[in-house]
């Protein structure tokens, strides 16, 4: 009996044991869960060259998407696209439209914990349109004359001129409109560790490899519900290892233009696939300046061959969108595109040189790149002109574009609730951001009557009249318009819309 009675207790003793071996096991898994939770993955295709506006130059999707969980914006498009006060609580025009009053958000932080005041925005924008800062981006915001202090919380933005796009353009992701600190910008630290109001402050940046950023205690908006410790932007150039590394758990979401990719999340229950609707586009820049693209009929015989429908349905699978002017959805301007596959009027355009014809495209050594840039020379040489490409990494691209060191190259115009300023800064002839060199008297007049427009009418129907002669002198031309993507995990909630392009994590959780 005793026996026995030893045999149950030691039986009782050890399904305890291995239920407590189980409990404790289970309770490491919940823990090691909750503790992932805490930490969001981004896989970013493209390294910032910096944050500060002058030395950063520009911010493209994947860097705007590390800027905006650190610094926050006068104004920006909420959830629900409706524009919002951000750092500033509200915002008035004077009635001829050249004077715009801010009032900026009380007791808000930067994250070295000095005091967010008009010092800041003042500092800021008198600083990029200042000429001698050389900001890259300055004639997308040429129209503003400067700013001035009128007390602590209140900022006054002159205009040259009425500007349609002043509201929108003060929302944009770009270096222009994130308010840094003053402080952080004299102390010439801006630009690897920034400083800014946002709901993550600046943790870490390996070069090459990923920007942490961590949650600031001291953000300013309460109501917002900021639920990860940690954002983590995995540097990941290549699409395809993306897209491996999010089907691997690696990451937890990234932006995407593979339209196989795409199409393949949507039909997987494990994936999101989150899309939205843009201006802009794909664009190819054609050098006005080199031979033999100085030569309108070569420019209009490529735009003649280029079948922008074909490569959103083959290449793109109908993920992108086709448009002929950028910012026309409904088809009311008259466009003038030259586009569409016309190979025969192509060849007998391009006859007329008397000679062969051979231009370089360079393009992004990407899968993207590489795809856009065989499809040239297939539908190239269908209108009897050779072309030979040249991949180039991604940042060398930009500066080498920049040099004027290239015949054709692929480039875009960002999506903004206005992209008007960036054709007048593409197009005028005394823009040193007109990357085509291209230089027509009408056109500057067009833009110049675009850029002062009284009314929202009227700016509409010269910026019609502007992608018209730019269709037809053939200095850019549209490869897609654009819709943007990003593939996340099911459980992954709260992204803002796509925005220009940015994968807004700010506010994300897991369900």
């Amino acid at each position: 009996m005793i026996s026995n009675a030893w045999s149950r207790v030691k039986r009782i003793g050890l399904r305890s044991l291995v239920g407590a071996v189980l409990s404790g096991a289970a309770a490491l898994a919940a823990g090691a869960a909750a503790a992932a939770d805490k930490i969001l993955t981004v896989g970013i295709e493209q390294e910032p060259s910096g944050f500060d506006a002058v030395k950063g130059r520009v911010l493209g999707e994947a860097p705007a998407s590390v800027m905006v969980t650190m610094a926050d914006r006068l104004m920006a498009y909420d959830a629900d696209g409706k524009l919002q006060g951000e750092l500033a609580e509200s915002m008035a025009a004077s009635e001829d439209g050249l004077t715009y009053i801010f009032k900026l958000r009380k007791g808000v932080k930067f994250h070295d914990g000095s005091d967010f005041s008009a010092d800041d925005v003042v500092a800021h924008y008198n600083r990029i349109l200042d000429p001698a800062s050389k900001y890259i981006g300055l004639q997308f915001i040429s129209p503003i004359k400067g700013a001035e202090k009128v007390d602590d919380h209140t900022v006054r933005i002159n205009l040259k001129h009425p500007w349609q796009p002043m509201r929108d353009g003060l929302s944009a992701f770009s270096l222009c409109c994130f308010i840094p600190s003053a402080k952080a910008v004299a102390a010439d630290t801006m630009n690897r560790q920034p400083v800014g109001t946002g709901p993550y402050r600046f943790k870490e940046w390996r070069g090459g490899d990923k920007i942490v950023v961590e949650r600031n205690p001291n953000y300013w908006n309460k109501d917002a519900k900021v639920h990860f410790d940690q954002i983590v932007f995995k540097l990941l150039p290549d699409q395809q290892t993306r897209q491996a590394a999010l089907q691997s758990g690696e990451i937890d979401i990234h932006w995407t233009d593979r339209g196989h990719s795409i199409v393949q999340a949507r039909s997987d229950p494990k994936l999101t696939v989150y899309s939205r609707d843009g201006e802009g586009g794909g664009i190819l820049f054609l050098n006005n300046s080199k031979p033999p693209l100085d030569d309108v009929r070569v420019r209009r015989a490529l735009s003649m061959a280029w079948d922008q429908k074909y490569y959103v349905e083959s290449q793109l699978q109908n993920t992108q969108r086709v448009t002929k002017t950028g910012f026309d959805d409904d088809g009311k301007c008259d466009s003038g595109y030259l586009g569409d596959g016309k190979f025969a009027e192509a060849k007998k355009l391009a006859a007329e040189i008397g000679k062969p014809i051979e231009v370089e495209l360079m393009h992004t050594a990407t899968q993207r790149g590489r795809e856009l840039g065989l499809l040239w020379q297939q539908l190239a040489k269908r209108a009897g002109i050779a072309v030979k490409l040249k991949p180039m990494d991604q940042l060398a691209f930009v500066g080498t574009v920049f040099k004027n060191d290239y015949q054709m190259a692929g480039w875009r115009i960002a999506d903004a609730g206005d992209i008007g300023p960036q054709l007048f800064a593409l197009l005028h002839s005394k823009s040193p951001y007109n990357l085509a060199h291209y230089a027509d008297p009408e056109m500057d007049k067009l833009l110049t009557t675009m850029r002062s427009a009284p009314t929202p009418e009227a700016r509409t129907k010269a910026m019609c009249a502007v992608a018209r002669k730019m269709n037809q002198d053939a200095p850019i031309l549209w490869s897609s318009g654009r819709t943007h993507n990003a593939i996340a995990k099911k459980g992954l909630k709260g992204i803002r819309p796509l925005y220009q392009g940015v994968v807004d994590v700010r506010f994300a959780w897991f369900d």
